[in-house]
């Protein structure tokens, strides 16, 4: 596997897959973030579609310097206030100055399966930020689509 840089693939839309499947893809992300020389240690957030995969699956390194993985996540609900950060892509040569959500609130198929009742989970500050980035990334849009240089 390796980084896709073609923008007419990066720009399609992401399709849901099975639950089996996804946990699959995200094994073989985290296996290939962990092994990669090549990445640089301070990668935060890799989406499937960056690596040829389908599915709607992303990976990203917690503040906590912890990796954890996202299956078909959905934000619900984000904060009215914004920070603008200069944001890499390992998909996308130059960087950009980015506005995003200081907090956000997704859904996933794994969300709390400690209480079913709340399928919800709160991020905020860079993790809100790498979430954003990486769902776009599904969503089949680049920080060189919303960017300011």
């Amino acid at each position: 596997m390796k980084i896709i840089k073609d923008v007419e693939h990066l720009h399609k839309f992401c399709v849901n897959v099975g639950y089996k499947e996804s946990k699959g893809i995200a094994n073989k992300m985290i296996l290939w973030l962990l092994g990669n020389k090549n990445i640089s240690k301070d990668t935060l957030g890799l989406a499937c579609n960056q690596l040829g995969l389908d599915g709607r699956v992303i990976a990203m390194k917690l503040a906590n310097d912890k990796w954890k993985t996202f299956i078909n996540p959905i934000i619900v609900n984000s904060s009215d206030e914004k920070i603008t950060t200069e944001e890499h892509c390992l998909s996308v040569s130059k960087s950009f100055d980015i506005k995003r959500s200081v907090k956000i609130k997704i859904t996933d198929d794994r969300s709390n399966h400690n209480n079913p009742n709340d399928n919800t989970t709160e991020y905020s500050g860079m993790n809100a930020i790498v979430i954003q980035h990486e769902i776009d990334h599904l969503n089949g849009i680049l920080i060189s689509d919303i960017g300011r240089i």
